[in-house]
């Protein structure tokens, strides 16, 4: 579904990612692990074209996607909740759900706004309350929502856990794991136990390079690897 290349990105003179490379086959949940300031956020930024790569390759079911606006690749089928969620504050949660509204896909069951208050009933409880009013567990389910309502192929999730109490946490592995049923993801996250949970493999990144990768199980059990790259 996802091959990303040993891509080269850069902020100014700042070399933040050092040929970083990894894939995501259909229907996998896959993490990207790291302490912050790895570099996994500008690595799920170059994915969905807000930093596309100095040097590098980005694949999209075998398309070409990097060097593509952020648009396109939307419209492509890539979904992306960024780790400050921006929701629309001055809209409602049916509102936010209707602005982000894309086309069906084939092959895929349509995501409309009917159909997330229904999956998510949080929301439709509180559909008629403005965005800005929601608790950050309410705002980061929205986000969520929000973005299948683009009716997205790949779901990138960037840090979904940051801030929120260990219920809400709970609730969103839950949701998660439900949604890769229909949907491939990529998580990033620094709560490795919660990522390792709901995922089958994992990536670690470390000063902008993939240092370590492998299934769930292996990087539960390394303990090099928890104490050097994942330990806060």
């Amino acid at each position: 579904m996802l091959r990303v290349e040993n891509i080269h990105v850069y902020y100014g003179e700042s070399y933040v990612l050092q040929g970083v490379s990894l894939h995501v086959q259909k229907g996998e949940i896959v993490c990207l692990l790291g302490r912050n300031g790895a570099g996994k956020t500008t690595t799920m930024r170059s994915i969905v074209g807000y930093n596309p790569p100095a040097r590098g390759k980005i694949f999209l079911e075998d398309r070409l996607i990097s060097g593509r606006p952020v648009y396109e690749n939307v419209r492509l089928g890539i979904g992306y909740v960024p780790e400050d969620r921006r929701i629309f504050a001055s809209l409602t949660v049916k509102e936010n759900l209707e602005v982000a509204q894309l086309p069906p896909r084939e092959g895929y069951i349509a995501w409309t706004p009917e159909r997330i208050l229904d999956e998510f009933p949080l929301l439709a409880r509180l559909k008629d309350r403005r965005g800005g009013e929601l608790s950050g567990g309410e705002q980061q389910v929205l986000a969520i929502a929000r973005a299948l309502a683009g009716n997205p192929r790949f779901l990138l999730l960037d840090e979904p856990c940051e801030g929120l109490a260990p219920v809400i946490v709970e609730m969103l592995g839950d949701i998660i794991t439900a949604l890769s049923k229909e949907i491939t993801i990529l998580v990033a996250e620094q709560n490795a136990r919660f990522a390792l949970k709901i995922s089958s493999r994992g990536y670690v990144i470390d000063k902008g390079r993939v240092c370590y990768e492998g299934s769930s199980e292996e990087l539960v059990s390394n303990e090099d690897i928890q104490c050097r790259y994942l330990a806060v």
